[in-house]
Parts: structure tokens; C-alpha cells; sequence
């Protein structure tokens, strides 16, 4: 266990779910190190791995747990679960922390009316055009979704957000469905008088290798097809060939 917070009181408990990470997890975890302040804690809940993710999230993290139950809302919930911390967050094992991510986490919530924060994601990937199309969907996605904001409609992206954890427990965490940043956000607008942001600032990079896995076209389908009905997040794996899912 990394001791590096270790004399800080910890106000911010960021969550990482991983399966099979132990490549991936270095990458995130030191993009959160070098970043100040250093108010936070990591937590890595293993989500059943069969390779060196836990061995390797011990030797980063602060905290290691694991997660029986397959799926990342039940790793994300499992982690939110176990933090101490008024503000928890959540990122993806493959994803990359920009610089000043932390920063902005801290300063936002500051603003003791706030609930909860939400950034934008960029794609990582080797062809150009993909990556321009990718980036192109995502910060659509993300500018609707500041447009709902500033009409108190609350929206998120569950891989780049923090929220303050009373919020989140009570209107029980991620459902276990596709899209599951889709369903929290409709629970949490049944919640009167909450304060929510998006902040094109608060920037991850993604990986882009489940999309790659399907292709784009298929998962664009997937996630619409999530929103017009449940899709179990089980049903939605990188061992499943996805593409049954979108043959409609």
C-alpha cells in the first residue's frame, strides 16, 4: 500500500474500477500523484481479475479491495462504499487524469452548495480520423449535458465525475445497466434543490479500445439502444461480442 497520503487528511476518495488493469493502472495512478493538493485518496476495487491488477494496484494505491460481483457499477458502488470521504470520484482504470484535475475537484467543492461535478473526456487513438470522430461524439455529449446543467437538469459522465457521497447513497449509486451515468442522472433529477456543474476543464484522456473492439457504429447503437431500454451491464463486457446486442 502507497503511504504517500498517508499524513493528510484525506477529503476526496477517487475510485477506480479495474479488470485485468495491471498494464493500465501505473498510468492513471501516477497521473493523480503528481497533481496537488494531494486532499485524496485512491482506492482501486478489483473486479475479479486473472492477472497482476491486485498485486500492482497494492503497490500504488492507497486502498485495494475486491469486488465478487462482475461489473463496473458494482466495483464503482463497492469502492464508494468502502471511502471514509465526504467527496468521492470516479475514474476508469484506462484513463488518463489531466493535470489540474485534482485542483479543480477540490476548489469545486469548496462551493458547499455543490453536489456533484462533471468533466469531458478526450480519445486516445492511433488513426487520426477515428480520433477526430471519437473527440467530436464526446464533447457533443458533453456540451448537451452542460446545457442540461444550467437548466437544473442534472447530467453526468460516471467515468469523470465526483459527487458528494451522501448524494450518492442515497439514490443508491450506479444501476447496473449500460450507460449507467444515463440512469444515475435521472435518479439524481427526482432530487430537489441540488447543484450540479459540468467543467470542460476537468478533462480525462479515454481509452478508446472498447469502441475499437466493436467498432464506432455498433457502439453508438449500444448506447442508444441502452437509453431506450435496460441493457444489464453483464450483458456488456470486453468478452462479449457486443455486436448481437446491436443486431436489430
Amino acid at each position: 500500500m502507497n503511504n504517500q497520503t498517508k499524513n493528510f487528511s484525506n477529503k476526496i476518495s477517487i475510485i477506480i474500477p479495474a479488470y485485468n488493469e495491471e498494464k493500465n493502472l501505473p498510468r492513471v495512478i501516477n497521473s493523480l500523484r503528481v497533481q496537488d493538493p494531494k486532499n485524496f485518496e485512491i482506492i482501486v476495487v478489483d473486479n475479479n481479475s486473472t492477472d497482476n491488477t491486485f498485486k500492482v494496484a497494492k503497490n500504488l494505491a492507497d486502498k485495494v479491495y475486491k469486488c465478487k460481483k462482475q461489473g463496473i457499477s458494482y466495483a464503482r458502488n463497492y469502492g464508494a462504499k468502502k471511502a471514509k470521504t465526504e467527496i468521492i470520484a470516479f475514474l476508469d482504470a484506462d484513463s488518463l487524469a489531466y493535470p489540474n484535475w485534482v485542483n479543480l475537484v477540490s476548489e469545486a467543492f469548496k462551493d458547499k452548495k455543490l453536489t456533484l461535478i462533471s468533466g469531458v473526456g478526450v480519445y486516445e487513438n492511433n488513426s487520426l480520423i477515428r480520433r477526430i470522430i471519437l473527440n467530436i461524439f464526446s464533447y457533443i455529449i458533453f456540451y448537451c449535458g452542460k446545457i442540461q446543467n444550467w437548466f437544473g437538469i442534472p447530467t453526468l459522465i460516471a467515468n469523470n465525475m465526483a459527487i458528494r457521497k451522501k448524494l450518492f447513497e442515497k439514490v443508491g449509486g450506479f444501476d447496473h445497466y449500460v450507460v449507467e451515468d444515463y440512469y444515475l442522472s435521472l435518479k439524481l433529477r427526482k432530487i430537489k434543490n441540488i447543484r450540479t456543474i459540468m467543467d470542460s476543464k476537468m478533462k480525462v484522456e479515454y481509452s478508446s479500445r472498447r469502441i475499437d473492439k466493436i467498432g464506432i457504429i455498433a457502439s453508438w447503437k449500444v448506447w442508444l439502444l441502452a437509453i431506450l431500454k435496460k441493457i444489464p451491464s453483464e450483458e456488456y463486457t470486453l468478452q462479449m461480442d457486443c455486436r448481437k446486442l446491436v443486431a436489430i
